[in-house]
């Protein structure tokens, strides 16, 4: 069994003896919706549960192994228990109750360097993993079958975290180039027009914009023309969103899109006429300004760190002035306060 030279060695008996070996090929990392130190996890898979992880991660950074990376862990669900005898590694991390916060930078930069591990110690491909067995790195909310039928952790502004900063900086340390996704891989055709890895068009972009409506959105800057991972994350979450759990695998069915363009597409709803400058002056907290951040990230023009809404910030001041930036203004008259013209432009759909 291996051990990561970076972390303290808490073993875990008689788990670490007594499963079963595995080949490592994905690293899945995790929030435990606990604010615990990685000794306290310890004792937690130690009295309380007959599951158990091979990594905890503190808010300060510090990690610590329970069990050996060629052994099975418990918390990656079925990525543990398939009949080639592959399985993943798996990383809790501490976090608030509901696992909404970001990772502080003490744990980004543990995690990259673990991350770094897998692939020089394990050859793990650097690529996200495209499917529940694909060799690769990910998060537990990606597939239904590293869970018990689908999980939401880690929550939103750390999935963003991970297809942002941390593997990017995994490829980046480790000196190497991602595994480019084959071409045309896993794409569907629908309509007459593909979709998944491979595609691109005006429907992808068509595509996410319904995704952002829909509250689903994974993208750091905006969808479109090309499909990316974002694409991936942004339909699995819809996907699960809707109860889908079966076919959450981040490439839509044909009734899956359907009911996603009917709902949320550019051609659904109504758009909100432009409630006047002085209502944000106020700084409003509003499903409107939700509405509004989803169109900005949408258009390519968000700023957010954690995603927009729905009270007004700064963060949405410095969205809309990109907004008016892409449109054309500049100096004074792209403050960041919307302006009829330009809110008419951006045509933010209604909310109920």
């Amino acid at each position: 069994m291996a051990w990561y030279p970076g972390a303290k060695k808490m073993e875990l008996q008689p788990e670490s003896d007594a499963q079963p070996a595995i080949r490592p090929t994905q690293l899945i990392l995790h929030s435990i919706a606990a604010p615990w130190t990685p000794e306290r996890t310890y004792e937690y898979w130690r009295d309380s549960t007959n599951l158990e992880s091979h990594f905890a991660v503190g808010f300060d950074g510090r990690v610590a192994q329970f069990i050996g990376t060629q052994t099975r862990a418990d918390s990656n669900m079925y990525a543990n228990k398939r009949p080639d005898g592959t399985g993943a590694v798996s990383v809790e991390t501490a976090s608030n109750l509901d696992h909404t916060d970001p990772w502080t930078d003490a744990q980004v930069s543990a995690l990259i360097k673990l991350g770094v591990w897998m692939h020089t110690y394990h050859g793990v491909p650097l690529r996200i993993a495209r499917s529940h067995d694909d060799p690769g790195y990910g998060i537990h909310r990606m597939f239904p079958q590293w869970s018990d039928g689908g999980t939401e952790c880690p929550g939103d502004a750390r999935a963003a975290q991970f297809w942002n900063v941390i593997f990017p900086d995994i490829v980046r340390a480790a000196g190497g180039e991602p595994v480019p996704e084959p071409s045309g891989g896993g794409a569907v055709p629908i309509d007459g027009k593909s979709y998944g890895p491979g595609s691109s068009g005006d429907h992808i972009t068509a595509m996410g914009r319904a995704l952002v409506r829909a509250g689903c959105s994974r993208y750091a800057e905006g969808p479109g023309p090309n499909w990316t991972n974002a694409d991936t994350e942004s339909m699995r979450a819809y996907q699960l969103k809707i109860g889908d759990t079966a076919n959450a695998d981040g490439i839509p069915g044909p009734l899956q899109l359907r009911k996603l363009l009917g709902e949320f597409g550019d051609s659904a709803g109504g758009i909100v006429p432009f409630p006047g400058a002085a209502w944000f002056q106020d700084e409003p907290n509003s499903a409107l300004i939700t509405a509004m951040g989803n169109r900005l990230v949408a258009e390519g023009c968000g700023r957010y760190s954690s995603g927009p809404g729905p009270q007004w910030t700064d963060s949405d001041r410095q969205s809309y002035a990109a907004w008016q930036r892409k449109q054309g203004f500049g100096g004074s008259d792209a403050d960041g306060w919307p302006g009829k013209t330009t809110w008419d432009a951006l045509k933010v759909p209604r909310v109920s």
